[in-house]
Formats: C-alpha cells, sequence, structure tokens
C-alpha cells in the first residue's frame, strides 16, 4: 500500500542552469509538477525532506504536494542523479487521480532458497528486479514476493509465473522476460 506524505514546493518562474546551481546550494532541488490535463508548474522543494520520503517510503509513495494555493496528488516520476557524486540535480512529479490506475515499477524480491542453490550447488541469478503492474494509486505494493523455493538448476522463472494475490493488479512488464 502507497503511502501519503506531505511535501512543501514553492513555485518558480525562473529556469536555466545558474538559477538550479543557486537552488541546490540554498539545499532546494528544483522540479516539475506535469500530468492530469494541467500545464506543468515548475517548482523547488527542500532536498533534504525530499530525501527523507524516498528513504522512509520509497518512491512510489503518494505525494501531497503544496504549491501555496494548491495541493495535488503526485508521485515521482523520474529523479535525475549526479553521474559522479550520485546526488539528485532534478526531480519530475507526475499528478495523478486518486480514482484512476497508473503504471508503476515494483521490486520483485525471492522468497525461499531454491532447491538447486540447496541441493546441487546452484546460484540463483535475479535477473529483473522491477516490474511494472497497473493499479490505483492506494494500492501500489511495496514489493512482490515469488517462492523460488521449487527451482532447480537451469530452471527460470518468467514474468507470466508470478501470480498476485490481488485482483485489482495487472502486470504490464512482457510476461516472456526472465525475472529469476
Amino acid at each position: 500500500m502507497a503511502d501519503q506524505i506531505v511535501l512543501k514546493a514553492e513555485r518558480r518562474t525562473d529556469s536555466g542552469k545558474q538559477v538550479a546551481k543557486r537552488l541546490r546550494l540554498a539545499g532546494q532541488l528544483p522540479a516539475v509538477v506535469y500530468g492530469e490535463k494541467e500545464a506543468p508548474i515548475a517548482c523547488a522543494v527542500d532536498e533534504r525532506a525530499l530525501t527523507d520520503v524516498l528513504h522512509s517510503h520509497g518512491r512510489n509513495a503518494i505525494i501531497i504536494l503544496e504549491t501555496g494555493d494548491k495541493s495535488q496528488s503526485t508521485i515521482v516520476k523520474e529523479i535525475q542523479h549526479h553521474p559522479v557524486r550520485g546526488n539528485i540535480l532534478h526531480v519530475d512529479f507526475h499528478r495523478i487521480d486518486l480514482t484512476h490506475k497508473i503504471v508503476v515499477e515494483v521490486p520483485v524480491d525471492s522468497q525461499g532458497t531454491p532447491i538447486g542453490v540447496r541441493n546441487d550447488g546452484g546460484i540463483l541469478e535475479h535477473m529483473l528486479h522491477h516490474i511494472e503492474i497497473e493499479c490505483l494509486p492506494t494500492g501500489i505494493p511495496e514489493h512482490i514476493e515469488v517462492d523460488v523455493s521449487e527451482l532447480g538448476v537451469g530452471d527460470s522463472l518468467h514474468v507470466s509465473d508470478i501470480v498476485l494475490d490481488n485482483a485489482e493488479l495487472t502486470i504490464v512488464t512482457d510476461g516472456e522476460r526472465t525475472v529469476f
């Protein structure tokens, strides 16, 4: 289940490289809010607050973005990182309607020890770490657990083999892709 967190954002009218540098030096991150039949909004969010939200609630958390006079439900769509230092440079938020389904990436985790690893000295390879699912924003799972205990050496588990226990979730990722 996705969490809902309130994050304050300041609208900005200036754009460009130098403006972004000044924002980052002040502890702010340049951001854009787009989607849902409205014009994009350029804004700035507090870097520490956003980092805390991402670490404690994950990328699929529903963020109520307060831009002065307006509150809107959003989800983090893209994060741009510095290529060397790894710190966040820019964030794209996507406006969402809590009553319409969206497509999000959800991590896939293994559960159990495969027979091939336990008895035959095999190695479990995790080929696909995220799959795309379609669901309501309020029903986004933290992760999807897949039982791999029956896999032997040379066996593979594909996306089409994953059974979701929630009927409201639909897998969008190609069923032929190998997960384990």
